[in-house]
C-alpha cells in the first residue's frame, strides 16, 4: 500500500522499525552484477568524463575498466584485501592493500561499503536508528564515536533517495542522491542516476557522477 498523507500535505509519522524494514526490503540483492556507466568526474582543476564497464561477484570482487574513446585507459580490480590498478596511459601498475587505501583517504566505508553503493544500497554503520520527518520524506539517523549517517527515504514508495555520511574525526563528509529507478527482474528497484559529493581537507570538493545505460544481474562475469 502507499503510505497515506494527513490533510495538510505531510506525511504520518512511522518508526524506525518500520522504516528500516521498508529500506532493507528495497536493497538490490544479486550474486553477479554487470553495468555499463558513463562516468563524470570534477574537482577544482576540472571535469572529465569516461565509459565504465563495471562487473561485481557479491563479497568476493568488483572488476573496473575505464574507457575513452573505445580506447581502454585504467582496469581497476578490488577484493575485500587488496586493489589492484592497471594504469595503461601511464604503463604503470600497482597493488596495495585494501587498508592502506582506507587509511591513505581516510575512506569512509570498505570492500562491503563499495559493494553497496555499486548497488545503490545503504551502508550501514550502528544498529541504533532514530526516525523522523525531513519535509515530504522520511529520514533514518544512525550515529557512532566517529560518524554522523542519515538516510532520506521517499514518502511514497520508501525508496532511498539520498544518504550523507560526516566523519568527524576526519572533516570529510560523502553525500549520495540517487534517482531515475527502474525495475529489474525480480522486481527489484535499481537506481540509474547517482550523485556522489566528497569533501574534506586535503581533497578539497569532488564530484562523481554516474548514469548508467545497461544493467544485469545474476548473470556470471568474466573479470579479466
Amino acid at each position: 500500500k502507499l503510505t497515506r498523507r494527513t490533510q495538510d500535505g505531510t506525511l504520518k509519522p512511522k518508526n524506525e522499525k518500520f522504516l528500516m524494514k521498508r529500506l532493507l526490503s528495497n536493497q538490490v540483492n544479486a550474486d553477479w552484477f554487470g553495468g555499463k556507466a558513463r562516468v563524470t568526474y570534477s574537482d577544482e582543476y576540472g571535469r572529465q568524463s569516461a565509459t565504465a564497464h563495471i562487473r561485481m561477484q557479491k563479497d568476493s570482487a568488483i572488476w573496473i575498466s575505464l574507457k575513452k574513446f573505445s580506447i581502454e585507459v585504467a582496469r581497476v580490480l578490488i577484493t575485500p584485501d587488496s586493489i589492484y590498478l592497471l594504469d595503461r596511459l601511464n604503463n604503470e601498475y600497482a597493488v596495495e592493500p585494501f587498508s592502506f587505501v582506507q587509511q591513505e583517504y581516510h575512506l569512509p566505508v570498505g570492500f562491503q561499503g563499495f559493494q553497496a553503493m555499486v548497488l545503490g544500497n545503504p551502508v550501514f554503520f550502528s544498529r541504533q536508528t532514530e526516525a523522523a520527518i525531513d519535509a515530504d520524506r522520511y529520514m533514518l539517523t544512525q550515529k557512532t564515536d566517529r560518524l554522523l549517517v542519515n538516510y532520506w527515504l521517499d514518502g511514497v514508495k520508501m525508496l532511498l533517495r539520498e544518504f550523507f555520511i560526516e566523519d568527524f574525526r576526519n572533516d570529510r563528509t560523502m553525500a549520495v542522491a540517487s534517482s531515475e529507478y527502474e525495475v529489474l527482474s525480480g522486481k527489484q528497484n535499481f537506481s540509474y542516476f547517482r550523485t556522489i559529493n566528497l569533501n574534506g581537507p586535503g581533497l578539497g570538493e569532488m564530484q562523481v557522477e554516474l548514469d548508467f545505460s545497461k544493467v544485469e544481474i545474476n548473470v556470471p562475469q568474466n573479470m579479466p
